[in-house]
């Protein structure tokens, strides 16, 4: 009997321990920074309080060295991020040229097991890394469940449709199509709502508008429509 019950708390204990892994896997949140403008120390604080895994996008690294903090890897092509006097920091140097540093810190979340990303940093500075990084935004949205960039002024993501988000009265929201066309656009709850139209690029958008009631909701037929909220400590 004596051996029996000990055979049933091992696979006891077992049984939890996979469960309590799996359940920890499940909901694992990674933080990135990549090197566009930089976030306030007050925003990286927040993120990082949240994020199970802290990875810097080559450049990206000195913003938590900056901050006194140390994420838990730096990677990417390494050409901006000079780590010679932070031994201690775990360096992996990824030299695919069909990558951008982004892309490698995304798969390397996603093989880690992230189900959640918020990434600082990725707009700014330079216009053509930040039109690619939207282009990353397109390409991994649907690998996680929630994948934001997030900045000083707000966030941006994509939205699935139907969206429906309980959002601030008067809060800065903007609608815009990335990788083609948003067909029969509807939006609810903004000071400017549209019906059945056609979002564009050059021909018709859908930014600058205000939440006037709650939830905000959208729906759309097909392309991809990246969504801004104004929600940052410098949005005005």
């Amino acid at each position: 009997m004596t051996a029996k019950i000990d055979v049933y708390s091992q696979n006891s204990i077992s049984f939890w321990g996979d469960f309590f892994r799996v359940l920890h896997q499940k909901y694992m949140h990674v933080l990135i920074i990549c090197g566009g403008t930089p976030p306030t120390k007050a925003l990286l604080e927040t993120h990082i309080k949240k994020a199970d895994l802290q990875i810097g996008a080559d450049s990206g690294g000195h913003v938590f060295l900056g901050y006194g903090f140390t994420p838990d890897i730096v990677l990417g092509d390494l050409d901006s991020f000079k780590y010679t006097n932070h031994e201690n920091i775990e360096v992996l140097k990824l030299d695919d040229q069909n990558s951008t540093d982004l892309d490698k810190a995304l798969n390397y979340a996603l093989k880690k097991g992230a189900t959640s990303c918020s990434v600082l940093g990725a707009l700014g500075k330079r216009i053509d890394h930040q039109q690619k990084n939207l282009s990353s935004l397109v390409e991994f949205h649907d690998r996680f469940e929630s994948l934001v960039f997030e900045d000083d002024y707000g966030k941006t993501f994509l939205a699935d449709s139907p969206f429906e988000k309980d959002i601030p009265m008067n809060t800065p929201i903007s609608f815009f199509p990335v990788s083609g066309f948003v067909e029969n656009f509807i939006s609810s709850g903004v000071l400017y709502p549209l019906n059945n139209v056609r979002l564009e690029p050059g021909v018709q958008d859908a930014t600058s508008n205000t939440v006037t009631a709650s939830p905000v909701t959208l729906e759309f037929s097909s392309g991809k429509l990246a969504v801004f909220i104004g929600d940052g400590s410098k949005i005005k």
